[in-house]
């Protein structure tokens, strides 16, 4: 089975609003009368969605058809998943590569790392794939 996509919050957001209108299954709608509607919309009509729909334009063909199908969810910032990290080493979570380390040391050393980048002013940040 496919992954959910992952899409930004305005992307989220645009397809919040348009699986809304897929939910209200209005018949008479030439848009959002069922999926393939919508997606024939999207690539055949050369207008694209306005409004609060417009980011689902941005969404690629392929990510669009998925997360209209299987889902979707918000793609983590890199502060996100920092504080995700922090939270595992504060819990003792993140096994050691070296089987030899103390997990609970191991963490501390993690949790310490992140600190002192931070306090060192380093901002977090991840490329686009």
């Amino acid at each position: 089975m496919a992954q959910k996509v992952q899409l930004t919050p305005k992307q989220a957001k645009a397809m919040d609003s348009i699986k809304k209108e897929l939910e209200l299954k209005n018949g008479n709608d030439s848009v959002f009368k069922d999926i393939s509607t919508v997606i024939n919309y999207k690539y055949t009509s050369g207008l694209g969605f306005t409004q609060d729909r417009r980011e689902a334009n941005t969404i690629s063909d392929v990510d669009f058809i998925l997360a209209l199908t299987v889902g979707y969810e918000v793609a983590k910032t890199a502060e996100e998943i920092v504080e995700d990290i922090m939270e595992s080493a504060w819990n003792d979570e993140i096994k050691p590569k070296n089987p030899m380390l103390d997990t609970a040391s191991y963490n501390h050393g993690v949790r310490r790392g992140i600190l002192e980048l931070r306090d060192a002013g380093i901002q977090f940040t991840l490329k686009d794939k």
